[in-house]
């Protein structure tokens, strides 16, 4: 009788481990990774075309990690965007997974004419091909949404079992603006054209929907061209990465360029004060651009922007008086200078009697060593 009891204890006990392991997780699990760790701007169509597979690299994986249970199974993959709803849906033949196997497929295996984990069955959906139809045709890439991915893994011979499944996100922004702000102007490669900044340690700025890019600052020496002198030494190079939710992913693209990398709150900062191959010296003109680095389908891709330029004045040659003060003026007015005080303009002639700063008198030298410090944050002006 106490071995019987022994035995049916240890019964019980089976087949309260079994009960228990069936409410967790058995049979194969499914998980995700994306290329590089980095979320995707740009999704081009022709790398997910089933009927044309791009050449570019897989845009992610599938990890398949099975039990000690040989398993025979069918993986099921849809996609729905957050503007559109269902988009396709589709599933592989039957496939095999040996006891213990761990098995990565890449988006290419997937979306592939051959091999044996490619989507037999695929359909897309007809109202949502409608409303793709017109921005594919003309871009050759997905618009801006959120696609959904959902992997789901069931047992060959019981479809209604599913073993695990998986859903993950690509964040489509599709970025194209990358405009140049401070300091300078665009280069149009006559250095009389380069607008006079007074300090050495400028706040460059520039405006963009990215989230990672390449500045380069060079010295342009004369008859040079801008874009040959952004390519030669010394110059100044940087690569920064916007500060933000899934941004820190991406710190690590800018050692291809063996570039030193930074986080930056948002789309601007200070010219170092040293420590650098590159010092801004008064009486020299420079040139900088900045190449936004956007993640595709089919890897990396460079947004150059247009190139500024830039003079640094030389207060030691700055003649006193009204010269002074016209250099102030120019750069500060810029295309404006010549509307204000040329031929024909409001103040065409006009001589001040005196200069005031902060409610303050100054002389137009004074005013040259105060635009120093704060020239870079000059925001408009008004007529009284």
């Amino acid at each position: 009788m106490k071995k019987c009891r022994r035995t049916l204890y240890g019964g019980l006990l089976l087949v309260m481990l079994g009960i228990s392991s069936g409410y967790g997780q058995t049979g194969p699990t499914v998980s995700h990774s994306f290329l590089n760790n980095a979320a995707l701007d740009v999704f081009f169509l022709k790398d997910f075309d089933i009927n044309s597979p791009g050449s570019g690299p897989p845009i992610f994986f599938i990890d398949i990690t099975n039990d000690g249970v040989a398993h025979q199974v069918v993986m099921r993959l849809s996609i729905t965007s957050r503007s559109r709803g269902n988009l396709s849906n589709g599933q592989t033949g039957v496939f095999s997974l040996q006891p213990g196997q761990i098995l990565k497929l890449s988006s290419r295996d997937i979306f592939s004419n051959s091999g044996p984990y490619r989507l037999e069955s695929y359909q897309i959906d007809d109202n949502a091909a409608k409303g793709l139809i017109k921005d594919v045709l003309s871009t050759g890439k997905l618009p801006s949404d959120v696609y959904t991915f959902q992997v789901i893994l069931v047992e060959a011979n019981n479809q209604g079992n599913q073993f695990d499944s998986e859903v993950f996100d690509i964040r489509v922004s599709n970025p194209h603006k990358l405009d140049l702000v401070f300091p300078g102007a665009p280069a149009s490669g006559d250095m009389k054209d380069c607008p006079v900044i007074f300090t050495n340690l400028p706040q460059f700025r520039w405006e963009s929907d990215m989230r990672q890019f390449r500045v380069i600052v060079a010295p342009l020496r004369r008859g040079e061209d801008p874009e040959s002198a952004l390519n030669n030494d010394p110059r100044f190079t940087r690569f920064f990465v916007l500060q933000g939710k899934g941004n820190s992913k991406l710190m690590a693209t800018g050692n291809r360029f063996n570039d030193r990398v930074e986080g930056i709150p948002n789309t601007s900062f200070q010219f170092p004060s040293s420590g650098e191959i590159l010092t801004l010296r008064p009486g020299k003109t420079y040139v900088w651009r900045v190449i936004g680095i956007v993640e595709t389908s089919s890897g990396s891709t460079p947004f150059k922007s247009e190139i500024y330029c830039f003079h640094l004045a030389n207060l030691d040659k700055v003649d006193t008086g009204m010269q002074q003060l016209n250099v102030i003026l120019k750069n500060l007015l810029g295309s404006d200078y010549e509307k204000i005080f040329g031929e024909g303009g409001e103040l065409e002639g006009y001589s001040p009697k005196r200069i005031t700063f902060d409610g303050k008198d100054v002389t137009p030298g004074e005013l040259l060593v105060r635009l120093r410090k704060m020239n870079d944050k000059f925001k408009g002006y008004k007529i009284e």
